[in-house]
Protein backbone atom coordinates (compact mmCIF):
# COMPACT_ATOMS: atom_id res chain seq x y z
CA UNK A 1 0.00 0.00 0.00
CA UNK A 2 1.28 3.61 -0.79
CA UNK A 3 1.01 6.32 1.75
CA UNK A 4 0.30 9.63 -0.38
CA UNK A 5 1.45 12.88 1.42
CA UNK A 6 1.50 16.68 0.04
CA UNK A 7 5.67 15.77 -0.56
CA UNK A 8 4.61 12.27 -2.90
CA UNK A 9 5.51 13.56 -6.38
CA UNK A 10 3.09 13.76 -8.74
CA UNK A 11 5.04 11.87 -11.76
CA UNK A 12 6.09 9.34 -9.31
CA UNK A 13 2.46 8.16 -8.28
CA UNK A 14 1.62 8.81 -12.37
CA UNK A 15 4.28 6.90 -13.16
CA UNK A 16 3.22 3.77 -10.88
CA UNK A 17 -0.47 4.26 -11.63
CA UNK A 18 -1.43 5.41 -15.19
CA UNK A 19 -5.00 5.39 -14.67
CA UNK A 20 -4.86 8.77 -12.10
CA UNK A 21 -4.24 10.15 -15.24
CA UNK A 22 -8.19 9.86 -16.44
CA UNK A 23 -9.41 9.09 -13.30
CA UNK A 24 -8.56 12.25 -11.64
CA UNK A 25 -9.99 14.29 -14.40
CA UNK A 26 -13.03 12.49 -14.77
CA UNK A 27 -13.83 13.11 -11.07
CA UNK A 28 -12.66 16.53 -11.28
CA UNK A 29 -11.98 19.08 -14.71
CA UNK A 30 -9.57 21.31 -13.08
CA UNK A 31 -6.71 18.09 -13.48
CA UNK A 32 -6.93 18.47 -17.23
CA UNK A 33 -3.89 20.83 -17.16
CA UNK A 34 -1.79 17.13 -15.84
CA UNK A 35 -2.54 15.54 -18.70
CA UNK A 36 -1.47 18.24 -21.03
CA UNK A 37 2.01 18.22 -22.57
CA UNK A 38 2.73 21.70 -20.89
CA UNK A 39 1.72 20.01 -17.18
CA UNK A 40 3.77 17.13 -17.81
CA UNK A 41 6.77 19.38 -18.16
CA UNK A 42 6.18 22.28 -15.71
CA UNK A 43 4.75 18.96 -12.85
CA UNK A 44 7.92 16.97 -13.78
CA UNK A 45 9.34 17.28 -10.12
CA UNK A 46 6.07 19.06 -8.48
CA UNK A 47 4.66 17.11 -5.50
CA UNK A 48 1.08 17.18 -4.52
CA UNK A 49 1.13 20.38 -2.61
CA UNK A 50 2.08 22.22 -5.99
CA UNK A 51 -0.08 20.19 -7.66
CA UNK A 52 -3.04 21.29 -5.17
CA UNK A 53 -2.54 24.77 -6.30
CA UNK A 54 -2.43 24.24 -9.84
CA UNK A 55 -6.22 22.66 -9.09
CA UNK A 56 -6.91 25.46 -6.84
CA UNK A 57 -7.88 22.43 -4.31
CA UNK A 58 -6.40 22.24 -0.34
CA UNK A 59 -3.87 20.00 0.10
CA UNK A 60 -6.08 17.76 2.37
CA UNK A 61 -8.55 17.91 -0.60
CA UNK A 62 -5.63 16.68 -3.31
CA UNK A 63 -3.95 14.21 -0.65
CA UNK A 64 -7.28 12.42 -0.12
CA UNK A 65 -8.80 12.30 -3.78
CA UNK A 66 -5.25 10.59 -4.48
CA UNK A 67 -5.03 8.44 -2.00
CA UNK A 68 -8.71 7.03 -2.39
CA UNK A 69 -8.02 6.09 -6.09
CA UNK A 70 -4.51 4.62 -5.46
CA UNK A 71 -6.27 2.44 -2.90
CA UNK A 72 -8.80 1.13 -5.30
CA UNK A 73 -6.42 0.21 -7.58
Amino acid sequence: MVNVTSESKYMDLLNEFPLLKTDLVRLNPKFTFLVTQMGKISLWEANLEEVSERAEMSVDETVSLFQELIDSY
